[in-house]
């Protein structure tokens, strides 16, 4: 017992040991990005949903300034990158008029406006009369936003230049712009080793200055909107894993990276999912709108539609209004108040992330880099943080200690089941221990533990979305490895141990004890030995009529070749047929079905043996005819004699302690015996005890053969002739039948002359092929005379005692 646990818990280390392993060396960390992903999809966006505002169907504080492509089409004239003193200058401008709070760039403007930079190269570096200066109009722009009360942040990146000394520089807005020190933040995103992009930083640092922290554009975006002091500034609390600024609390994604899982709000804003318009996670406008005033007209005259004016109380069309319609209402800005992210979908310059919303709905679409900002910022406003356990998905010594404890514990479990359940009900159990940890996992993420009923029954648009910061990650595919790893090393332990015990059993007893035996004693965990169990069987024999005379005509290697070939056919019948065999003794086979293993309707099986061991022999017949001369007429002739016999009787291990036989041991055995020798006398081949024939009665046909004492019996038995299957009685035995039951009846009645005379009348409708000696008519006509001349007398029984077998 010892050693059987021993093994199952060494292999159940073992497998802790690979998964983490597995996990340790990165191979499934692709599986549980992807499972974070799904957990994403599961959820839902989160897009018309803000805990932050009073009311739910609001929209968010971050808005998108969108150069999409009906921006390019519209400015198409204008051609990119567009002039800093016409396009952007005017979009920071009217979105200060509206009411931004935050402008954030994810635009670089490190280098000298293009249209600028033309002019000075044609005009040897100064700018002619009248003609404004691009970066300079920029600068005048973020001064002009700042009087409104709405600050600008621009975009930031370290590059690494190894040619550089230091390799690492920091690429700010050119100089003009930087005149008017406006603030900017990082812009730099890691991907994940599958390219998808999942994590944001607080911030960045140049390698030469590792301890200057550079805060990121979500960063910067979040210091204006709330009104964050630079002093005491952003702080790190090593004990608790989290960064603190101002109002935030940041959980960061372990300790080696300074920043956090984004909580991504839903798919791409401007994708087209399942329906016409497109998602708008975040409210989306394109720039063009943005530009688009009384005082700047668009290219495309038909378009231009001073889209901006209608939130501007001074501007014409409003004016006109308020003249005509005192109580008439300006529509409110979209802008006010919010953070107003302007970036880049345009497919040509390739600024796109893959997130978890990538194919949600099974339509792939990538994510503009400026909405990545924008979603990594809204997480910081609602504090929208995703915790992990452990704290990182990857097995790193921040996770470690959990990550092995769940993996421990998974893996005990799994192996608790597989030792008490067999392999089948143990890999059931196992896999609802999987569901469940699965299970628990997306609740814990989604916060609905029910989810997995509402999944099923189709109803998913009902799992409930998390509050701000109760989305708690669990990677689990390291702990359904090591179940998968317990389960499947101790099964193979199992089926190897049982294969190694039952070829020992089959070595050591295989030569005198039958095959089904071995499996019972492997079942039972028992080892032979001597005794029986008494129970109701039914014993079977057979052998092969007037066999003797085989000899005489053929050859001793002749009659082993014919006798294997037809051993083998009837024993694969019985066998087929769920009989147990005993042994062989020259031509007979002996056998007997309901031990060592229980098997329901044994009369039937060894009745259906019989029938079919008839039709094998049948056919064993014509191929042996088919042969030609090589085989003699009484081998294609052969008949076998079968006797059945329903009872009481012991089955067990009879013999030595050194050598013993499974087999059967009863009175019912010996009459089993009797009836096949004896069924030579009446000229049948199947014949069976009335105990037999009630229990399956209805599923043959039959005839009564006799109420008969065997040779060594003193109680008389009925006796049966089985003749077919039920539905397969051929149309000579249909007329036979009536006419032989007939004879019977008066036969019994002691009407020997009318008996006699019916029995006539069955005999010219009997069958009687090569080597058939009798026939019951005929042995019934015998009688008759006997008891015509010699009356049995009126206390007559109607039984007849046979003097030999």
């Amino acid at each position: 017992m010892l050693k059987k646990y021993g093994i199952g818990i060494l292999f159940t280390f073992v497998a802790v040991i690979l998964a983490i392993v597995v996990q340790l060396l990165g191979l499934l960390d692709l599986a549980n990005y992807k499972f974070l992903d799904y957990n994403f999809q599961l959820r839902g966006p989160l897009s018309s949903w803000a805990s932050h505002q009073e009311n739910p169907n609001d929209s968010l504080d971050v808005v998108l300034i969108d150069v999409d492509d009906e921006t390019f089409r519209l400015l198409g004239e204008i051609g990119w990158p567009y002039p800093r003193g016409k396009i952007w200058d005017a979009a920071i401008k009217n979105l200060a008029d509206a009411g931004a709070k935050v402008i954030l760039f994810d635009i670089q403007f490190d280098t000298r406006d293009a249209h600028t930079a033309r002019v000075l190269s044609v005009f040897n570096g100064i700018l002619p009369e009248g003609y404004s200066d691009g970066d300079k109009a920029i600068a005048d722009a973020i001064l002009y936003a700042r009087e409104q009360g709405t600050e600008v942040v621009m975009a930031s990146t370290i590059k690494t230049e190894l040619s550089s000394i230091p390799p690492q520089i920091l690429v700010t807005p050119n100089e003009f712009i930087m005149e008017v020190n406006p603030d900017h933040g990082l812009v730099d995103i890691d991907e994940d080793k599958d390219h998808f992009t999942r994590r944001y930083p607080v911030f960045g640092a140049m390698t030469h200055e590792p301890d200057v922290w550079r805060p990121s554009l979500a960063m910067k975006a979040v210091k204006y909107f709330l009104g964050i002091d630079d002093d005491p500034g952003l702080s790190y609390d090593f004990d608790e894993g989290e960064f603190t600024y101002g109002p935030l609390t940041i959980p960061t994604y372990g300790t080696d990276y300074p920043g956090f899982l984004t909580n991504i709000y839903g798919p791409a804003s401007h994708a087209r999912i399942g329906q016409s318009e497109p998602w708008q996670t975040f409210k989306r406008y394109p720039l063009a709108w943005i530009i688009d005033t009384e005082n700047l007209a668009l290219p495309v005259p038909d378009e231009d539609t001073d889209w901006m004016s209608q939130f501007d109380s001074s501007g014409t069309f409003n004016s006109m209004m308020l003249m005509m319609d005192p109580t008439w209402e300006i529509l409110a800005s979209p802008f006010k108040d919010k953070i107003c992210v302007v970036g880049v979908s345009v497919e040509v310059f390739h600024d796109y992330k893959s997130t978890a919303f990538f194919d949600y709905l099974g339509a792939p679409t990538l994510m503009p880099g400026f909405e990545y900002h924008a979603n990594a910022t809204q997480t910081l406003l609602d504090q929208n943080f995703i915790r992990v356990f452990g704290r990182t998905i990857e097995l790193t010594s921040d996770s470690a200690a959990q990550h092995i404890l769940l993996i421990l514990l998974c893996g005990f479990i799994a192996y608790l089941i597989i030792a008490f359940f067999d392999p089948l009900w143990g890999g059931i159990l196992i896999g609802l221990e999987a569901v469940a940890l699965f299970s628990i996992s997306v609740g814990l993420f989604t916060t609905d533990h029910l989810w997995f009923f509402k999944w099923l029954s189709g109803n998913s648009e009902s799992i409930n979305v998390p509050n701000p910061g109760e989305s708690y990650f669990i990677p689990i595919i390291a702990p359904l490895l090591v179940m998968v790893l317990t389960y499947v090393g101790n099964v193979l332990y199992k089926f190897i141990l049982e294969q190694r015990d039952k070829h020992f059993l089959k070595d050591t007893f295989g030569t005198y004890i039958a095959p089904e035996l071995i499996d019972k004693m492997y079942e039972e965990k028992q080892e032979p030995k001597l005794g029986g169990d008494a129970g109701i069987h039914t014993a079977f024999f057979t052998d092969i009529q007037s066999f003797s005379a085989f000899s005489e005509k053929l050859t001793a290697e002749e009659v082993v070749e014919l006798l294997n070939e037809y051993l083998t056919d009837m024993t694969d019948i019985l066998l087929a047929n769920q009989g147990t065999l005993d042994k062989y003794i020259g031509d007979a086979i002996v056998a007997f079905y309901g031990a060592p293993v229980p098997v329901e309707n044994h009369e039937y099986r060894a009745c259906l043996t019989a029938i079919e061991m008839q039709d094998g022999l049948d056919k064993l017949r014509k191929k042996w005819q088919s042969e030609g001369d090589r085989w003699p007429d009484i081998v294609h002739n052969m008949q076998n004699r079968i006797g059945i016999a329903t009872g009481d009787m012991v089955t067990g291990n009879m013999g030595s302690a050194m050598r013993m036989n499974y087999t059967m041991m009863g009175d019912v055995v010996n009459t089993a015996a009797r009836f096949e020798a004896s069924a030579k006398q009446y000229g049948v081949y199947i014949q069976v005890l009335e105990s037999t024939y009630e229990a399956c009665k209805d599923e043959f046909h039959w005839r009564e053969l006799d109420y008969v004492t065997v040779k060594g019996k003193s109680v008389p038995a009925y006796s049966y002739e089985l003749i077919a299957r039920k539905g397969e009685l051929s149309p000579t035995y249909e007329k036979l039948l009536p006419i032989y039951n007939k004879g019977l009846e008066l036969y019994r009645s002691q009407k020997w002359m009318e008996a006699k005379a019916a029995f006539i009348e069955a005999d010219k409708l009997e069958d009687m092929f090569p080597f058939r000696p009798t026939n019951p008519s005929r042995v019934y006509i015998e009688r008759c005379e006997i008891f015509n001349e010699n009356p049995p007398g009126a206390d007559w029984d109607g039984s007849w005692t046979l003097t030999s077998k």
